[in-house]
C-alpha cells in the first residue's frame, strides 16, 4: 500500500542515525551534488545544504571545545576545593588552641566539625566556607593578617573556579539547545534536496545512486541496532530500540549535559518515560539495566528516552 504521508515527513532526523553518520551522509550528497549539477539547476539546494552542514556541524565543533573548556574547569574547581578543605582542616588545630578556653565560639568556625566540610556537597561547601569566613573577619583580632588573608584567598578562588565551571556548563548547554535546532534544518534540506532531485528524475531510479550514499544510511541503521547516540530536545521522547528480544538484555547508557533523561519500555514508540515507568540517568553516571529493571513487558517492546529537563541533551544507549 502507498503511504503519501512519508513524502510529506523529513527525513534523516532519526535518532538511529548518529552525528558521524549524519556528518558523512552530508558530506558525501555535497560533493555528490557538486559535481553533477547540470546547467547549474540545482545550485540553490546545494547553496542551502552547504550552509546548514556548516551550521550544524560549527555547532557540533563548538560544543567539542566547550565540553574541553568545561572539563579544565572542573578539574581547576575540584583542585581549589582541595586546597580549601586542607586549608580549613590546617586551621582548625590554631583555632582549637585559640578558643582552647572559650568552646562557643569555637563553634561559630566548626558548629558541626571538620566533617561539615569534608562531606559538604560543592553548592553547600561554598555556602559554608562563605559562613567562615565571615566568622573569621568577626574575630580577625585574634589571628595574624597573614592567617586570615591566606584563608580568604583559597575560599575565593574556590568560589571563582566554581562561578568559572557552572558558566562553562552553561555555555555547553547553550551549545546542544543550537545544534538541536541546527540539526533539524539540515535533516529538513537533505529532504528538501532529496524531494527536489527525485522531481527532476521521476522515473529514472538510477539517479538516487548519483546524489545520494545510500550505504552510509543503511550503515547507520545497522550500526543502531545495537547503539543509538543523539541529541534529544526539552520535553522530547525518542524510540531507541523495538527489538528487544528479551527480560535479560542488558543496555549501558550515559547522558551529557546538566540534566537527568529517563529510559524505559512502553507500549508504543511515543510513549513517555518518568521515575515511575523508567530509569533514571544524569551526566555524572553510566548506568546499566537489564530490560526487565525497565519496564520490558511483552505488551512493552519499545525502548523509549525521555527528557523532562527545559534543555537539550546528550545521550548514548547501547546493548551490552
Amino acid at each position: 500500500m502507498l503511504q503519501f504521508i512519508r513524502y510529506f515527513a523529513i527525513l534523516f532526523l532519526s535518532p538511529k542515525i548518529s552525528r558521524s553518520r549524519l556528518k558523512s551522509f552530508a558530506e558525501d550528497h555535497i560533493l555528490r551534488l557538486t559535481a553533477n549539477n547540470p546547467g547549474g539547476i540545482f545550485t540553490s539546494i546545494l547553496t542551502a545544504v552547504t550552509t546548514a552542514y556548516n551550521a550544524y556541524f560549527g555547532d557540533l565543533s563548538s560544543e567539542t571545545l566547550n565540553l574541553t573548556v568545561q572539563e579544565s574547569k572542573t578539574i581547576a574547581m575540584n583542585e581549589s576545593r582541595v586546597a580549601l578543605e586542607a586549608r580549613l582542616s590546617d586551621n582548625n588545630a590554631l583555632v582549637t588552641y585559640t578558643y582552647r578556653n572559650d568552646e562557643s565560639t569555637y563553634h561559630l568556625f566548626y558548629p558541626n566539625g571538620m566533617n561539615e566540610y569534608l562531606d559538604a556537597s560543592i553548592d553547600d561547601l561554598e555556602t559554608i566556607s562563605g559562613r567562615y569566613k565571615s566568622v573569621l573577619a568577626s574575630h580577625s583580632g585574634d589571628f595574624s593578617n597573614d592567617f586570615v588573608s591566606e584563608y580568604n584567598t583559597i575560599q575565593q578562588t574556590f568560589v571563582d573556579n566554581r562561578s568559572a565551571q557552572t558558566t562553562a556548563k552553561a555555555n555547553v548547554s547553550s551549545e546542544r539547545s543550537d545544534m538541536a535546532t541546527s540539526k533539524v534544518t539540515l535533516a529538513n534540506q537533505l529532504t528538501v534536496n532529496l524531494l527536489t532531485i527525485a522531481t527532476k528524475y521521476v522515473g529514472d531510479e538510477s539517479k538516487a545512486a548519483v546524489y545520494f550514499n545510500q550505504a552510509i544510511i543503511n550503515a547507520a541503521f545497522t550500526e543502531s541496532a545495537s547503539k543509538v547516540e543523539n541529541d534529544i530536545n526539552p520535553r522530547e521522547t525518542q524510540n531507541d530500540f523495538d527489538n528487544t528480544s528479551g527480560p535479560e538484555i542488558k543496555y549501558k547508557m550515559s547522558v551529557e549535559g546538566p540534566g537527568t533523561l529517563y529510559f524505559g519500555f512502553g507500549e508504543t514508540a511515543e510513549t513517555l518515560i518518568d521515575a515511575n515507568t523508567g530509569k533514571a540517568v544524569n551526566e555524572t553516571e553510566d548506568k546499566t539495566f537489564t530490560a526487565s529493571e525497565m519496564g520490558y513487558t511483552s505488551e512493552k517492546l519499545f525502548l523509549n528516552v525521555t527528557n523532562s529537563e527545559a534543555v537539550t541533551l546528550s545521550y548514548a544507549i547501547e546493548r551490552v
